[in-house]
């Protein structure tokens, strides 16, 4: 990778607009079909059928693999000039392996993963310009703690893209600090020392299906000083149409 960023990193990445691309995504991810209960719907990705609770229920398997495919998908329609990888090694070096309060940079262990990455591509050389972290539900805070450290760590900007398939009471946050802006105050401000180059931003979106919602905002580095008032801590706010203001945004497509 190139140590110097071309004047195209700039222009490349202002005119990528994830949060249109989101968009885009959650219209067709709302059209899905199941295998479980079938359907009629023009989009041909549909989401799988899965057997849990030892053999004895069926269920409709959601990931954020869909969610991952179709960005790609409309990444690829909206940027042919840019160029992407997917499961991309970081950069720097990570320990991930016990439990959230030890996870930490480290160079003495090994790279992690990003989901994908986007490149700018100036005569034979490719420059990262965007990573990109896709998450599915309201996970623990290990899951989605580490992939924030990743996006702070590495220089260029990122995304996390978080898929919830409905909003309802403690969803973001509540008293118990298990809703999803509980944990990501959690980790933004753990982990703000390892916020690397000043000059990035990190894009939040976080999209509701049964709803077909999202909302967004970006992080900058001056923002950790407010976290408290980004995710809401003084709210006890469940759901995802209650999320408007601090910097966020809330549409409905």
């Amino acid at each position: 990778m190139a140590t110097e960023l071309s004047e195209e990193y700039k222009k490349n990445f202002e005119m990528i607009d994830v949060v249109q691309i989101c968009k885009n995504v959650l219209v067709r991810i709302s059209m899905m079909d199941y295998e479980k209960d079938g359907g009629t719907s023009s989009e041909q990705l549909i989401f799988p059928k899965k057997i849990q609770a030892k053999g004895t229920k069926l269920i409709n398997r959601i990931s954020e693999q869909e969610l991952r495919l179709l960005f790609i998908e409309e990444f690829k329609k909206l940027y042919v000039e840019l160029f992407y990888s997917i499961e991309t090694p970081t950069v720097y070096k990570f320990n991930f392996r016990k439990s959230y309060e030890t996870i930490k940079t480290d160079y003495k262990r090994q790279s992690a993963l990003l989901d994908m990455c986007i490149f700018e591509r100036s005569a034979n050389v490719y420059n990262r310009i965007l990573n990109i972290e896709f998450k599915h539900k309201n996970l623990d805070i290990k899951k989605l703690g580490k992939d924030i450290l990743k996006l702070m760590q590495e220089k260029n900007d990122g995304a996390f893209i978080l898929l919830l398939d409905n909003t309802n009471k403690g969803t973001f946050c509540n008293a118990n600090e298990t809703g999803v802006f509980n944990k990501l105050y959690k980790s933004f401000s753990g982990f703000q020392i390892n916020w690397n180059n000043k000059q990035k931003s990190i894009q939040m979106i976080i999209l509701s299906l049964k709803q077909e919602k999202l909302i967004y905002r970006t992080i900058n580095k001056t923002d950790l000083i407010n976290l408290k008032d980004i995710f809401f801590l003084k709210n006890d706010i469940g759901n995802i149409n209650d999320i408007n203001g601090n910097g966020w945004n809330n549409e409905t497509i």
